[in-house]
């Protein structure tokens, strides 16, 4: 489980996400990093079936379009393979 968003900066930027500087405000900045916003909401403080699965979850995440992210359902983030 991961418990603050500094730890998914690194997943995040390696998957081509923007990050804000200071991420542990990543909630303050939604509109502007709607990806990394998402990525903590779905990630943080869930446990993880594998210990990269937060990695690979990043990549997920970052594959959404900018039109769709501030839609998507939690449903449709799982059907996509999100762990």
């Amino acid at each position: 489980m991961l418990a603050f968003p500094s730890m998914l900066e690194n997943p995040a930027i390696q998957a081509g996400m923007s990050v804000p500087l200071n991420s542990d405000d990543f909630d303050k900045n939604k509109e502007k990093y709607p990806h990394f916003f998402v990525f903590c909401l779905m990630q943080l403080g869930r446990s993880m079936p594998r210990p990269s699965s937060h990695w690979d979850n990043a990549k997920i995440i970052a594959e959404i379009p900018i039109e769709k992210i501030s839609s998507i359902t939690i449903g449709e983030i799982l059907d996509l393979g999100f762990e």
